[in-house]
């Protein structure tokens, strides 16, 4: 049985969800999810804050994801921006003081600040009068709780959005803002000392430059006239002595303006527009954008597969990686690959193999460390489930490690096993060899020395490891008749059976593992 656990972000669904499942969270738990009766964990103080953090975890997600939502940057609001900074940049008094530019800063962060003030209170006035009478009423009547928080969430939620859009808002503009006055403050007290520097680079600029240094010391002083592009501006209109041209050039200015605004910000509402469209036509053909995790196995909780996609789209990735799931459950793929090749071609074929497979985790292979051990030629009148058990180490496994123990056998076969201590890897190997057709002639240990590359890298080491027996299985090759080829060749490998690996993670020996190993132990082939 397999879990399925769907956490969906959207609002709306999230709320026919939640009205569905009659649960705050409104998870929905599909094929088999294990499920837990608080009531048995811990006592009446251990289960009031589990509903406390459960729900706490819940209002913090469901903010996050409303608050991610809202805060959306879009050409709009950034050609909104752009033309705030433009504005400010073209009245901007060049000629105002140090103190003059502080106290800007010191209004902005005024500003800021009961801004920001406003946006805590409202959002607190919302959670106290609205949202904490209706988490009372869940205690009652959860449909009517439910309704209560549904309307006041609606309206919080849009409150919120606004206060947090004018609070980005005004924060982008106060660095922006801020940025520009430090930049300016220093940029003109080191220019003003370079040119009235009498020896200095400042005669070489003076003189290039015509500058006159009483303009120089007069700029930014206190008692100097405010300059800005704009005064600048104005003060050349006014200039102009035809009358004509002075009204022709002022309105050609200003309307120039104007209509150059209003332009862009055209072309940054039909962006916008185009893209909704774009965001919605996808959303109502494939659906919205949603995150599912899945658990194939709810034995295995570490586990989890996450997809992200459109609704539409998701849904056979879903039930295609289930099947997967399904038809790859307990196969090890990778233990037929990475054979002893050059061993194999020089000694005779071996007709039935026992594979054992040791893990890093008691009851998982997931994301653990596996070591596979082969005994060639193994007698089945042997393979009694748990003395193959107990000549692993049994449920506590034995220590794996950089010595290697490596027997040569009668029937011209080898084997081995690694081990954390000379002594062990004998007499695991020895123990193991006993399950063979075939007798020991000789057993040789060697040490993984600390050379080389890995003296230098540690992940290259055999650090010495405890490993539990995890699952076992027969290959099984025989010499059959290519029905295609009418000629004699080795086969491939039969599994016989959906499950071809047989459990050793467990505390009993399967109910059908004598008809498992009966099934792993038939001649493949057409006669078989």
């Amino acid at each position: 049985m397999s879990s399925l656990n769907l956490s969906l972000s959207n609002l709306n669904s999230g709320k026919i969800r939640t009205l569905a499942t009659r649960t705050l969270d409104g998870i929905r738990a599909i094929g088999g999810a294990k499920t837990q009766n608080e009531n048995d964990d811990g006592n009446i103080l251990v289960r009031i804050w589990n509903k406390v953090n459960k729900l706490g975890a819940g209002v913090s997600g469901f903010l996050l994801n409303a608050i991610g939502g809202g805060l959306q940057w879009t050409f709009t609001s950034i050609m909104t921006q752009v033309q705030m900074g433009v504005r400010f940049l073209w009245n901007f008094n060049w000629n105002a003081t140090d103190a003059e530019l502080d106290a800007q800063y010191a209004a902005y962060m005024n500003l800021l600040a009961g801004t920001l003030g406003g946006t805590i209170g409202n959002a607190v006035g919302w959670a106290v009068c609205g949202a904490g009478p209706g988490l009372i009423m869940m205690k009652f009547n959860k449909l009517l709780a439910l309704r209560v928080l549904q309307e006041v969430g609606e309206e919080a939620l849009d409150e919120l959005m606004a206060n947090l859009r004018v609070l980005v808002q005004q924060a982008a503009q106060l660095a922006f803002r801020q940025t520009l006055i430090t930049s300016y403050k220093n940029g003109r007290r080191l220019l003003k000392e370079i040119l009235l520097d009498p020896n200095g680079r400042g005669k070489v600029f003076r003189e290039a430059l015509g500058i006159n240094t009483d303009r120089v010391k007069e700029w930014g002083e206190k008692g100097t006239k405010p300059w800005s592009f704009a005064i600048a501006l104005d003060n050349w209109i006014e200039s102009i002595k035809n009358p004509l041209i002075q009204n022709f050039t002022e309105e050609l200015i200003e309307e120039f303006f104007d209509s150059c605004s209003e332009a862009f910000y055209v072309v940054a509402n039909t962006a916008d527009q185009y893209m909704m469209e774009q965001k919605l036509g996808q959303a109502s053909l494939l659906g919205d954008q949603e995150f599912v995790e899945i658990t194939p196995n709810r034995d295995n909780e570490e586990e989890k597969i996450i997809i992200a996609g459109p609704a539409e789209l998701i849904k056979p990735t879903i039930v295609q990686t289930l099947a997967q799931h399904q038809l790859l459950e307990e196969r090890d793929l990778g233990m037929w690959v990475g054979e002893p090749v050059r061993e194999a071609m020089k000694s005779p074929p071996m007709s039935i193999q026992l594979r054992i497979i040791m893990s890093s985790k008691q009851k998982s292979v997931f994301k653990a460390k596996r070591v596979q051990i082969t005994i060639p030629n193994v007698d089945r009148g042997r393979l009694n489930w748990l003395d193959i058990k107990q000549r692993v180490g049994g449920a506590n496994g034995y220590m794996w490690g950089r010595y290697k123990a490596k027997a040569q056998l009668s029937g011209g076969h080898s084997m081995f096993i690694w081990a954390a201590t000379d002594a062990d890897a004998v007499d695991r190997i020895t123990m193991l060899a006993t399950l063979s057709n075939e007798e020991i002639l000789g057993i040789t240990v060697t040490e993984e020395k600390r050379e080389g590359s890995r003296l230098r890298l540690e992940a290259l080491r055999k650090q010495p490891t405890r490993i539990y027996p995890w699952a076992m299985t027969i290959i099984n090759q025989q010499k059959v008749l290519s029905e295609e080829s009418g000629i004699a060749q080795l086969s491939g490998v039969y599994q016989r059976r959906q499950k071809s690996l047989i459990p050793l993670h467990t505390a009993t020996r399967p109910d059908n593992y004598s008809e498992l190993i009966a099934d792993l132990f038939r001649i493949p082939g057409p006669n078989g």
